[in-house]
Parts: C-alpha cells; structure tokens; sequence
C-alpha cells in the first residue's frame, strides 16, 4: 500500500475523531459547537431547522456529503421526540433532492451508523449521513491505491448546495 502525507488527518484523528470532542473546548462535542456558530459558511451549515440542522461532512465519501444532525445531544433514535424524528426525514428527503438537483448522482445512501460497533465515528451525537453515488465511483484510486479523490473544495461544495437549498421546496 502506498502512503500518502497528509496532515491535515491529524486533527480529525486526535479531535473530532475523538469522541467528537471540539479541540478549542473538549468538553463540547463538535456538533454541538457547530449550531452555536454565527457563520455558516465557516462551519458549512446548509440549513437550521427547528429541531435539527444539515451541515457538509468535513471528510467526505462524496462531493455533496451531508449529515442531518438533530440540535439534542443524544445518542439513539428513540431519545429524540416525534417532531423530530418528521423534522429529519422531512430533511433527509430534501437533501435528496437538493443532491439530485446539483449532482446529478446514480443513486443514494442514506443511512445512520449508531455505536461505535456499528460504525460510527461520532457516537454520542446521532446523525444520519446523506451521499451521492455515481455508477463506478469506485475506480482504479479507491481500489488499487485505496485512496480516495474528492475533486470540489468544500467551500464550492456548500455554495452550489446552499444555493439549490434556499430554491427547492
């Protein structure tokens, strides 16, 4: 396998990799520190619902990686209230759309990884993930260099989604 120098992982790795802790003050989880943000661009927060925000995942599978993070600090799915629970897949739905509108994608995945058993890497702030998927995007980096190429900065990433966000119903 070959190595690749980046540094930038070691942040991801010792603090938000960390059991979400926020580096500047680890007592707060990330998500947490996120919603409490005034800019959204800063912090790459599509949109602020009622009980639950859509932000751009930081290390994404995909160009147009969301996450739909409920504003509770919980960990499962029956934590949360019902007006919650409609707010995020009211959220979900749209960001399929938004996706859709932007991408142009294949296909979806859609899905909540709870526990570190299953594969969360922050466990303690339920969230679901939302990714575009194009046919083959699996090519010859991911698999014989196991490495993966996201060509969008997210700065352009959080305009083009912003921006469908604010027109879609």
């Amino acid at each position: 396998m070959e190595t690749i120098f980046a540094p930038w992982r070691g942040e991801y790795i010792n603090g938000i990799g960390n059991h979400a802790k926020n580096p500047d003050n680890p007592q707060e989880c990330v998500f947490c520190s996120a919603i409490k943000a005034t800019d959204d661009f800063e912090r790459y927060i599509i949109y602020r619902g009622i009980n639950a925000f859509v932000i751009l995942n930081l290390y994404p599978y995909n160009n147009g990686h969301m996450l739909i993070i409920p504003y509770n600090h919980v960990s499962d799915l029956s934590q949360l209230n019902t007006e919650t629970h409609h707010e995020m897949m009211d959220l979900i739905v749209k960001a399929q759309k938004v996706l859709q509108d932007v991408y142009h994608p294949h296909g979806m995945n859609i899905g909540a990884n709870i526990g570190t058993a299953a594969g969360a890497g922050i466990d303690q702030h339920l969230h679901f993930h939302i990714l575009p998927r194009w046919t083959a995007d699996v090519n010859f980096m991911t698999t014989i260099g196991q490495t993966r190429v996201i060509p969008e900065k997210l700065d352009e990433t959080w305009k083009k989604i912003r921006a469908s966000w604010q027109k879609i119903d």
